[in-house]
């Protein structure tokens, strides 16, 4: 498997953004692609995961179906390709909040 990069991982991030414009109804993420400009992927996934509480944006994807949860920032980091940019901690706090809410992990994720 390619080595991740942070590119990649940013792109990543964009690409659930604008799959969230494409929910019935749209879920524009607007402080999210905000940080995403500001911040870079990686950054921002690094101010997500260090908060006691999901993000907003987490939340209002659980509301719409735990389903769409797959276009959070917690499933992304948890995928394969990306782990190895986060610590075992931010992992675990990922893995943690897709648990609570019962959603399934991405498929090539162990618990």
């Amino acid at each position: 498997m390619e080595k991740a990069t942070l590119k990649d991982f940013n792109d990543a991030m964009m690409e659930i953004y604008e799959a969230g414009k494409r929910l019935k109804p749209p879920y524009n993420a607007s402080r999210f692609l905000k940080m995403l400009n500001e911040h870079g992927g990686k950054k921002t996934a690094d101010l997500l995961l260090a908060t006691d509480n999901p993000s907003d944006g987490f939340t209002e994807l659980f509301m719409r179906g735990k389903e769409n949860l797959r276009l959070c920032v917690e499933y992304v980091v948890l995928q394969s390709r990306w782990r190895e940019l986060f610590t075992p901690e931010q992992l675990a706090i990922a893995r943690k909040r897709l648990l609570d809410c019962e959603c399934p992990l991405p498929p090539e994720e162990t618990v």
